[in-house]
Parts: C-alpha cells; structure tokens; sequence
C-alpha cells in the first residue's frame, strides 16, 4: 500500500472506563458501568484517525512481544493502517518493558483522566526507524514526542532531515508530560525541518514560555524556522500563523462525550487538508471538524467518519 501519510511515535492500547466520576476510598470497591478497548496513543491515533476519513497511512512505532502488542497489531490491521513500521522487540516484556498501556477514566464530563505506563516506547528511536518508508508518502508526521526521550534532539532533527530528503513534508505534535522540566532540549536543531508544528496551548506553554498569547506562541515557532505555526486550544478552538497571517477558530457546538483523542484527531483533520488543498487556515477549519465528531464518542477515533460527511458537517456552518 503507497501511503499519504507516515505517522512516527507512541502506540498504546487504551482500556476507556466509562463513566467514572470518582475514587473509591483505599481498601474499597466502586463500580462502573463498562469498559472499551482501543488503540490509543498520539502516533497511531493519528494513523487511525487518517484510515476512518479515507486516507491511506502507515505507522512507525514499537511495540512488546507480549499479549498487549499482539492485540495492538491486530487492531491497527483491522483499521486499515500500513503496520510495515511497527517493530516487535523481541523479549522486551520478560525483562520489564512491556507494551505501552493506558487506564483512561471518563466522567460525565467528558474530560478525562489518564493513568499510563510507556513500557517499551521509551526505548523507542533511530534505529526502530525504516528510513526507507520515508519515500512515497507526502507527509511524514512526529507526534507524541514529549513521552519518547530517545526521539528528541539530534536523532529527532536527523529523522526530520531524512523526511524531507526522501521528498515529504514534515509536521510535530507533543503530548503533555509534566515530568520534563525543560522541553527546549528536544527540539534543539529541529525548528527549521518542522513544515508544522502543532501542539496542545498547555504543552506549548512548556516550550515558549508560560502566558503567551496564542499568535505569541505561533511567533515564537516561526521566528524559529518552522513555516506553518499553529496551536491548539481546548474549548477554545485553534489559532494559524503562516505567510503573515493569523487565524484564530472556534470549536462547532457538539456535545463532548469523551475529549481523549481530540487532538490526535485534529492533526488527522489538519493532515487531510493540506492534502486536499495547501492552504493552512482551510486545514484548520477541517481539523476542528474532524475534532468535534472524535469527542462525540468513547474513544480516542471510535466517532471519525468519513471525510464526506466531516465535509458535508462542514457546509452547515
């Protein structure tokens, strides 16, 4: 399959209780009322998310040998994703290093709570690295590079620089990690190769500096050589920055079921755009589409459909 899209980063498996809107007390028993495995984690979310709209992806990722990784491989062939880049470390789990894994807590809100253990994605990096599968697609996304410390500084710059060599475009999201103190570090020698950058306002916050204004942040990015600046903003929607230009977009009124996935899924959106048609703030409007069917349904791409109908949801507006 020739790929679009080369989606690098985390796979997890998520198990999704639902609702849970509070603790038992230790020692103690609280039910729920059920429980839903998904394939979860920024990179495969993405890839995920791509495959439901109708767009050919491939992954690049690391898994365990374990019960974990088998039922994680499975998953993602049944969704349609290219899995020529998912490497199984052999032996990993008996010495500790199991496939990544999620419990993710949902309450009646919607905005959910997430218990992780990275297993074997810590590892993950250059050498887990196909560089052959760079050519072909026209996109070569790095996502959830904040929980990966191997995929960060010049090996991350060196995977960016092989990308655009092998002719594809280059976009980065992070994932909220509140155990590094300083982010800079990982991006050092990265900022020109990155076509798009595209975090969270929080983890953005990390890297820029604290109470910058959603064009202050896109500033910051561009002044550093990436050529299309963006972040995302809860609630709030999204703000653009390329060519001189700033948009800002609000959210659609949809009911938020479950918010997990909701960037990773905008990224998708974002991806599919730009593929359509090389205009960033039309991107970003279809992004924010594509984010509003994801947080209508358990799960992280369990309510993405198909572009059509995120088109033809666009056109009411």
């Amino acid at each position: 399959m020739k790929a679009d899209v080369l989606c690098v980063g985390n796979v997890v498996l998520d198990a999704v209780g639902v609702p849970i809107d509070g603790w038992p007390n230790e020692g103690s028993l609280r039910l729920f009322d059920r429980v839903e495995m998904h394939i979860g984690g920024c990179a495969a979310n993405t890839a995920s998310a791509l495959a439901k709209l109708g767009i050919k992806c491939s992954l690049v990722s690391k898994i365990s040998d374990d019960e974990l990784g088998e039922l994680i491989e499975r998953r993602l062939r049944r969704d349609g994703i290219d899995t020529r880049g998912l490497r199984v470390a052999k032996g990993a789990a008996k010495r500790g290093l199991p496939s990544p894994f999620s419990f993710i807590m949902v309450p009646s809100s919607g905005n959910r709570r997430i218990y992780h253990t990275r297993g074997i994605s810590t590892t993950f990096g250059p050498r887990d690295v196909d560089r052959r599968l760079f050519k072909g697609p026209r996109w070569v996304a790095f996502q959830g590079l904040s929980v990966m410390p191997h995929l960060a500084g010049k090996n991350l710059a060196g995977l960016l620089k092989a990308a655009k060599r092998a002719g594809a475009r280059t976009i980065g999201d992070t994932a909220l990690n509140h155990n590094i103190e300083d982010w800079n570090p990982m991006f050092e020698g990265c900022w020109p190769h990155f076509d798009v950058f595209f975090p969270s306002e929080e983890e953005a916050f990390h890297i820029a500096g604290p109470g910058k204004s959603p064009r202050e942040i896109c500033q910051y990015f561009l002044d550093r050589g990436v050529k299309i600046a963006g972040v995302k903003l809860g609630e709030r929607g999204c703000a653009v920055m390329a060519g001189g230009r700033y948009e800002e977009f609000p959210v659609f009124p949809v009911r938020c079921v479950d918010a997990l996935g909701a960037g990773d899924s905008f990224i998708a959106g974002f991806l599919a755009g730009m593929l359509k048609k090389d205009d960033p703030f039309a991107a970003a409007r279809l992004a924010s589409a594509v984010g509003a069917h994801c947080v209508q349904a358990v799960g992280a791409t369990t309510g993405i459909p198909k572009l059509a109908k995120v088109e033809a949801f666009l056109r009411k507006y």
